[in-house]
């Protein structure tokens, strides 16, 4: 059985449109990440800037997903699964027909999620979280934020590790999807992405043990030099299907591409091929001369600062 894995940081849907100055209480949630808004949240950065996200930046979000015509997409940056309800509806055509979307322990509105293409031949078996495990010798506190989540310190994982298990032909793939630590020139940061890695490490063993099939998927925000990663990078049972000179992300400040994000298979999972969707990058990215979607410009147009990911296996 031949089936396309996807992963996709779609860089927020609709939360850059939530105003900040009224309370979300007594709202229709619908018109509210719908409405026009004046400004915007830089996610990254937690800064305001005077832009809201654009609709051509959502149908180019969404055209880039098309392209990739995944059957399993994991999805980095969403705000919940109403957002990815209403995407899938609004500028997918319903393409995917099962979306899953815990809310993890960053509450400004970057979750991870899985989705599965309508009557794709697949069961979704059983779905685990991981948020509520601590980092070795602290424990986990929240407090309450800006009333639309929790502040969480203790937590290995900076948003979740979504676990989920899918039956393809008697065949169970256990995807461990990711949004690792950022970067942020702290040696802090570097600590906390190895202690995740080394976490999904550990994950991987126990689903191997068990039977299953593991993939590592998702933005781990670290390029494969980076010793953050090497737990997984040359973990035993995982291998890397792209190749050396694969890049996902443009960063614009820099002008830098770089590779931030994954798909990590089992070794005795046969790679068929793989294919990154670069059409709706920015046109600041000059080093990519391929082609690119018609609405696409240099601000705010952009389907995100990263690129569709894709690999095609034989389960």
């Amino acid at each position: 059985m031949q089936l396309t894995i996807t992963t996709f940081n779609v860089e927020n849907l609709f939360n850059r449109y939530a105003f900040l100055d009224s309370p979300w209480e007594d709202r229709s949630y619908e018109k509210f990440i719908q409405a026009i808004g004046v400004v915007s949240i830089a996610s990254r950065a937690g800064d305001l800037v005077p832009y809201p996200i654009s609709e051509i930046q959502r149908n180019n979000t969404a055209q880039a997903i098309l392209d990739s015509k995944p059957d399993i997409l994991a999805v980095q940056e969403i705000e919940n699964i109403y957002t990815l309800r209403i995407f899938n509806e609004t500028y997918l055509d319903n393409y995917f027909d099962r979306m899953i979307c815990i809310d993890g322990n960053d509450p400004r509105g970057i979750d991870v999620g899985l989705l599965l293409r309508k009557d794709f031949n697949a069961n979704i078996q059983n779905i685990r979280t991981h948020i509520d495990e601590p980092e070795k010798g602290k424990s986990i506190h929240r407090t309450s934020f800006l009333n639309s989540g929790y502040w969480v310190t203790g937590a290995i994982f900076s948003r979740d590790c979504l676990e989920v298990d899918i039956n393809l032909n008697g065949k169970i793939i256990t995807l461990l999807i990711n949004h690792f630590k950022a970067q942020d020139k702290t040696q802090a940061s570097v600590v906390r992405r190895t202690k995740q890695s080394e976490r999904v490490a550990e994950l991987v063993t126990q689903c191997a043990k068990s039977g299953k099939l593991p993939i590592v998927l998702g933005d781990l925000n670290a390029t494969p030099v980076d010793k953050s990663l090497v737990s997984l990078l040359k973990h035993p049972l995982l291998k890397d299907p792209f190749p050396p000179e694969t890049w996902t992300h443009y960063y614009v400040p820099k002008k830098n591409m770089s590779r931030l994000d994954y798909i990590l298979t089992h070794k005795n999972i046969k790679s068929i091929s793989t294919h990154i969707v670069r059409n709706g990058l920015t046109t600041k990215c000059k080093k990519y001369d391929g082609p690119r979607y018609p609405t696409v410009g240099q601000e705010h147009t952009e389907a995100s600062d990263h690129c569709p990911t894709s690999v095609v296996i034989d389960v």
